[in-house]
C-alpha cells in the first residue's frame, strides 16, 4: 500500500467540484485547506510501524494510529479570450479518488472544441519514507527516502463530451535499496530492486443522472517496469464515483478495485505475488460555512485494503479528516 498516499488522500478538497470553465475570473485565483484527522494502518511497508519484524516473515503487521493535521492549497493564474489558459501550482482536487496527491506545476489550455487540456510535473508525487530492507527480521530496519519524478497529460471533456483521458509518466528511485542484503543471493537481490518507471492510463466518463446528481466509471490500467522483475507488475483497474450536488451541500461517493499481477517469482516467498486492492472514499462539502461565501467545511472518510496471496503484504487503512477551505 502507498501508505503516504492514501493518508495525504484526507488533506484536500472534494473532486468534481470544480468550476465549469477554468476560473471564474482572470488573474489570480486559489484556495487553502486547513484540515486534521486521524489515519490508522496496518501494513509491514509502513516506516510509522514497528521497525523491528520477527520470524515467521509472511504474516500481517501490526496496527498503528496516528493524527494527521496540515494545509494544502493551489495557487492559478488565468487569462486569454474566454479565460482559456491557466498556469498553476499547488494539489488538485480531482486527484482525490485515486488517492494520489502532491505538488503539480502546470499549464490547462481550453480548446474552441471544449477540450480541456493540462500538461504538468509533479516532483513529489512518489517521495516518501521506505524500508531500505523490508525483509529484514530480528533487527531494527532502517529508513531510507523513496523519490522520482512524474509527468502528466490530461484531457478533460474531449470535445466537450463527458470523457476524459489521464495519463502519465512516472520514475522511481531509492536512495539506499538494500531489499534482500541478508541472506540472499546477489542474483535474488536483484530480482527485489524497487526502482523502474511506470506508465498509468485513466479513462473515465461522467453522465448526470438529474439535476446536481451523476455517476463517473473509470477504467485505470498501471504498467510497472522495477529494475527486478519480481517487483515489477501490470494493473489493471476500475473506479466509481457517485456526485451528488444540493445546495451548499457535495457529496463524492468513490469505490475502486484493483487487480495487480506480478512478472516473476519473489525469491524471499517462494511464489509470483498477486494483489487485489479495494476502497471506499467519501468525500463531502458544506459551502459558505457561517454564511461567509469563500468558506466551506470539508470532511473526508476512507477505507483501503489490499488483499495479497503472500501475507506479509497485506495492508489495510481506515481515516478520517476534518476541516475548512478558503477560495479567493
Amino acid at each position: 500500500m502507498n501508505v503516504k498516499h492514501t493518508l495525504l488522500t484526507s488533506l484536500i478538497v472534494l473532486p468534481f467540484f470544480a468550476n465549469a470553465g477554468l476560473a471564474e475570473r482572470g488573474g489570480l485565483s486559489g484556495e487553502i485547506s486547513l484540515l486534521g484527522g486521524v489515519v490508522s494502518t496496518d501494513s509491514n511497508l509502513s516506516t510509522s510501524g514497528d521497525a523491528i519484524t520477527n520470524a515467521p516473515l509472511n504474516s500481517s503487521g501490526n496496527r498503528e494510529t496516528n493524527t494527521i493535521f496540515g494545509p494544502l492549497g493551489k495557487l492559478a493564474f488565468t487569462w486569454g479570450e474566454g479565460l482559456n489558459q491557466q498556469i498553476f501550482v499547488g494539489t488538485t482536487r480531482e486527484d482525490i479518488a485515486v488517492g494520489t496527491v502532491a505538488l503539480e506545476i502546470g499549464y490547462k489550455q481550453e480548446l474552441a472544441s471544449g477540450t480541456k487540456v493540462t500538461v504538468a510535473y509533479l516532483p513529489t508525487v512518489l517521495s516518501e519514507e521506505v524500508w531500505s530492507n523490508p525483509y529484514l527480521t530480528d533487527a531494527a530496519r532502517s529508513e531510507t527516502d523513496k523519490s522520482g519524478n512524474a509527468y502528466r497529460l490530461q484531457l478533460n471533456s474531449i470535445g466537450g463530451s463527458p470523457l476524459s483521458i489521464d495519463m502519465a509518466y512516472a520514475q522511481t528511485e531509492i536512495d539506499d535499496e538494500q531489499s534482500g542484503t541478508a541472506g540472499f543471493t546477489l542474483s535474488e537481490q536483484s530480482q527485489l530492486n524497487r526502482e523502474g518507471d511506470t506508465l498509468y492510463s485513466k479513462v473515465s466518463y461522467r453522465q448526470f443522472l438529474g439535476r446536481g446528481l451523476g455517476i463517473a466509471p473509470a477504467f485505470v490500467y498501471y504498467d510497472h517496469e522495477a529494475e527486478g522483475d519480481a517487483m515489477s507488475y501490470q494493473s489493471l483497474g476500475g473506479e466509481l464515483s457517485y456526485f451528488s450536488f444540493a445546495g451548499r451541500n457535495k457529496i463524492v461517493l468513490t469505490g475502486k478495485y484493483h487487480a495487480r499481477d506480478y512478472d516473476a517469482n519473489h525469491p524471499v516467498f517462494g511464489t509470483t505475488r498477486a494483489d487485489k486492492e479495494y476502497g471506499a472514499f467519501l468525500a463531502y462539502e458544506y459551502g459558505e460555512l457561517f454564511d461567509v461565501t469563500p468558506l466551506s467545511l470539508i470532511s473526508l472518510a476512507g477505507y483501503n485494503n489490499i488483499d495479497s496471496n503472500i501475507d506479509f503484504y497485506n495492508a489495510s487503512q481506515y481515516l478520517f479528516s476534518l476541516g475548512v477551505n478558503y477560495k479567493f
